[in-house]
């Protein structure tokens, strides 16, 4: 089985302290057959989506999920519709150090939350391209492994009960209305405060985090594969105007909804918004390559 360095058209690369990340972009009907890679990745989907097949599981790749494959490991590709993502390789010595305190050994796959947001400023820093970068993309990329790897330890511990599952569909169904703690917990027939107590223990987060940052996933994704405006994006997601929208993107993200749009490939970016490159950062330098599969 051969392997393989990543494929499609890199749009930026780095390199720091054991991390590589690369942005790229994968054209439409691409198949890439079972290969592997030497080293270990995390892969973050901004825009479009592929199929990810392994020998046990498959995953459906979409904006905003975050994945991690460890080395050596047979995998297919399909990159039917096209996607732009942030993939980051890390190099075995700095694996090997991780791996003392973290599985990392089986395909990882969430969509949205914590391990998302991390990803959104990772890639905001490698728009940004300053002096201190290389520094806070180190950091994000130890974070982002340290969520998937809680993430993955906890799935194997315990399985929510199916009346928090529940809960958490009626927040996904009725995501742009402002349900309150009693009306969740009515729907699903427990006590509002055990909700919040076991929701909590669970997802890490308040029912309020939560929604928030289930808003912010539709918002993003709608600004990466829509043309609707941001206003309508905003409202849509249950924000009570553009101002809130934009001030809560920013938090999360690290960028307001006009600068994440802007920066996206394919997206015109106006005059005002273009980057001012910073000549004192060469751990970061930009380069595009074409690789033909």
């Amino acid at each position: 089985m051969a392997q393989r360095k990543f494929h499609g058209t890199t749009l930026n690369a780095c390199e720091v302290n054991g991390f590589a990340l690369k942005e790229i972009r994968h054209r439409a009907g691409v198949f890439v057959p079972k290969h592997s890679h030497a080293n270990a990745h995390v892969g973050f989907i901004l825009q479009g989506g592929f199929t990810e097949t392994f020998t046990r599981k498959t995953l459906e790749c979409r904006p905003l999920s975050v994945s991690y494959i460890a080395p050596d490991l047979p995998h297919t590709d399909d990159f039917r519709n096209g996607v732009h993502c942030l993939v980051f390789e890390i190099n075995p010595a700095r694996l090997a150090q991780m791996r003392d305190v973290a599985g990392l050994r089986e395909p990882i796959f969430v969509n949205g939350g914590r391990a998302a947001w991390l990803a959104l400023r990772m890639y905001r820093e490698v728009v940004r391209e300053d002096a201190a970068s290389s520094l806070s993309i180190e950091g994000l990329a130890l974070e982002i492994l340290a969520e998937l790897a809680r993430l993955e330890a906890e799935g194997a511990e315990k399985t929510p009960p199916q009346w928090l599952r529940q809960a958490r569909e009626l927040l996904h169904a009725r995501l742009g209305e402002n349900l309150t703690h009693d009306e969740v917990a009515r729907g699903v027939g427990v006590h509002p405060v055990y909700l919040a107590t076991v929701f909590r223990r669970y997802f890490r987060c308040t029912i309020g985090d939560y929604v928030r940052r289930l808003r912010i996933e539709f918002a993003a994704g709608e600004i990466a594969n829509s043309d609707r405006s941001l206003c309508e994006i905003g409202l849509a997601a249950g924000f009570s105007d553009q101002s809130h929208f934009s001030k809560v993107f920013k938090t999360h993200t690290g960028m307001t909804p006009g600068n994440f749009r802007a920066n996206l490939p394919g997206r015109h970016r106006p005059a005002y918004l273009r980057l001012i490159q910073d000549i004192s950062a060469p751990s970061c330098s930009r380069r595009r390559v074409e690789t033909k599969i």
